[in-house]
């Protein structure tokens, strides 16, 4: 089997990117004061991938922030488009593939925020995503994204049952339960994460892969592929990196 036939086995189902039901799951805030601070910072156009339902992009643009946003979901985008509408803004959301998009502009900042590149599962793929940002940034804009400090002990853990994570009520009065169980692959370094889903009585079950990056393995990635790290964090507060730390967030320019 070659690595493109491989990649194929991995993905995120239609469920976990359903525009709805992603708002309800993805109801939180704690990245924005971080990415809006360092939009602020570059003063200039921004361009956010894996824009999703705008959760970040749309509040960006209210604050005063000149940014687009792309993914390459139609769910995603049409739920993003919708919100954006409703708060009468103006503000473009873009389908294509971060892997190939061609924008004909440059940028003062790109950021993946939420984990996003976890969901690209070759090193091939990583480097066409980076290889696009570098074509599309400023030479002294900025490069920004964030990813998880994998935990083996977390992943092995969550091997065992399913166990719930969020509960919540449609619009539509149906309940939907969504719980989670995973199981790590070391020789792809992916977590093979699975959501079941239970809604209004029926259940399915959709994955949700996510490629582990190791600290030094990214360090590294990044180096060889032309950017050079001006800061590394831990969380979202700005605290140094270390190994107990939940995220890998970096800074980076073009080297």
């Amino acid at each position: 089997m070659n690595n493109k036939q491989k990649d194929k086995q991995f993905g995120v189902g239609p469920l976990v990117h359903n525009g709805e039901l992603y708002d309800f799951v993805n109801n939180i805030d704690v990245d924005f004061a971080f990415y809006k601070k360092w939009a602020h910072k570059v003063q200039g156009s921004v361009l956010e991938l894996c824009a999703g339902t705008g959760r970040l992009t749309i509040p960006m643009k209210e604050s005063g922030i000149n940014i687009i946003g792309l993914d390459n979901t139609v769910s995603m985008i049409n739920q993003a488009r919708k919100k954006a509408k409703e708060k009468d803004l103006s503000l473009e959301f873009i389908k294509d593939d971060m892997r190939t998009f061609e924008l004909n502009k440059r940028f003062s900042l790109i950021f993946i925020p939420f984990n996003s590149l976890q969901n690209i599962y070759s090193i091939s793929d990583v480097e066409n995503t980076f290889k696009r940002i570098k074509h599309h940034l400023y030479r002294k804009g900025l490069f920004i994204f964030d990813v998880f400090n994998p935990s083996i002990h977390f992943m092995v853990n969550g091997e065992t049952n399913y166990v719930e994570q969020y509960r919540f009520t449609k619009e539509d009065g149906i309940e939907v339960v969504i719980s989670e169980k995973c199981k790590y692959d070391p020789a792809s370094q992916i977590n093979r994460v699975k959501w079941k889903y239970e809604i209004g009585g029926n259940e399915f079950i959709e994955q949700l892969d996510m490629r582990c990056f190791y600290p030094l393995e990214m360090d590294t990635i990044l180096k060889y592929n032309g950017f050079k790290i001006i800061e590394k964090f831990g969380d979202y507060n700005e605290a140094p990196f270390k190994s107990e730390s939940p995220k890998q967030i970096y800074v980076c320019n073009i080297q």
